[in-house]
């Protein structure tokens, strides 16, 4: 018995010398394949830049009008303010009265008369004139254009706290209240609705809630792989001087902002009063957070 451990203590050390050995040369090869051949992420330029190397920067801040009108007479549906604030995180939304008073400066006394003078363009420009505050790009489209832009972007839950009911003058609207979906006619609706209680002001606060969730629902969509068919198409919507490299150049920001937690688009609402000539009037609070937000 004792002649035959040594023999066996030899095939265990040849065993586990070749064990060893096998292991030493399998990790070898795949170190050569790593080195020869690495493992490449199929991770699209954009998510990189925004997820691994995106830094918010002052430049990439960008406050767009947004208008609305009724295709028969030009008149506005309404005006919206949207900024894309990088420094903050945030994208604040804001609606006026149509009857919202300008300095005299610039030559209209109101939102609506600078429409009807010089359309979206003129309008940023009182705007910006008036309040202090950069009105980079404009975007303007009849009815249509805002239901067929809704309808490319896609549908969204909305929590509409009253039932909207009207049918007067050829516009018929009926909406419940309640969380539903919202479609393009949906989204248009709303916005229009002459009836709020409180009238212009809670039309404006309404409309702001309902593209800042509408923002917050859609913005990671919009950012998919077909984005740029889908801005294209939007672009081509609406009469604008919003150009494709725009969205592009802010893409990195964009993204950025769709993965942080929480919901960046934030309304705000208007304060102030009406003078003896239905002009809305803001007061100094309003004033105030349009420069803080805005500027």
């Amino acid at each position: 018995m004792s002649d035959q451990s040594p023999k066996k203590q030899k095939v265990r050390f040849f065993v586990l010398a070749f064990a060893l050995s096998f292991f030493v040369l399998a990790m070898m090869g795949l170190m050569v394949v790593f080195i020869l051949n690495p493992v490449q992420e199929q991770t699209p330029s954009s998510q990189i830049s925004a997820d691994a190397f995106y830094l918010p920067k002052e430049e990439d801040n960008l406050t767009v009008l947004l208008v609305g009108h009724t295709p028969q007479n030009e008149e506005a549906i309404f005006f919206a303010l949207v900024r894309l604030d990088m420094l903050s995180g945030r994208i604040p939304v804001i609606l006026f009265p149509e009857q919202m008073a300008l300095d005299e400066e610039t030559g209209f006394g109101s939102l609506a008369e600078a429409y009807q003078s010089g359309g979206a363009a003129a309008v940023s420009k009182a705007l910006s004139e008036t309040y202090s505050m950069p009105v980079d790009r404009y975007a303007d489209g009849d009815s249509q254009s805002l239901i067929d832009a809704v309808n490319r972007i896609g549908i969204a839950e909305y929590e509409l706290d009253q039932a909207l009911s009207y049918n007067e003058n050829g516009i018929f609207i009926s909406l419940s209240a309640g969380r539903q979906l919202i479609d393009g006619q949906k989204f248009l609706d709303i916005l229009r609705y002459p009836d709020y209680e409180e009238g212009q002001l809670e039309q404006c606060r309404e409309g702001a809630h309902l593209i800042a969730s509408y923002i917050n629902s859609r913005l990671e969509a919009v950012l998919g792989q077909n984005a740029p068919a889908l801005v294209s198409g939007l672009l081509d919507l609406v009469d604008t001087n919003i150009s494709y490299l725009d969205f592009e150049s802010r893409l990195p920001a964009l993204t950025f902002l769709s993965k942080l937690s929480g919901e960046p688009a934030q309304a705000y609402t208007p304060t102030g009063g009406w003078n003896k000539d239905g002009v809305f009037v803001p007061d100094a609070a309003t004033r105030r957070q349009l420069v803080q937000i805005f500027a």
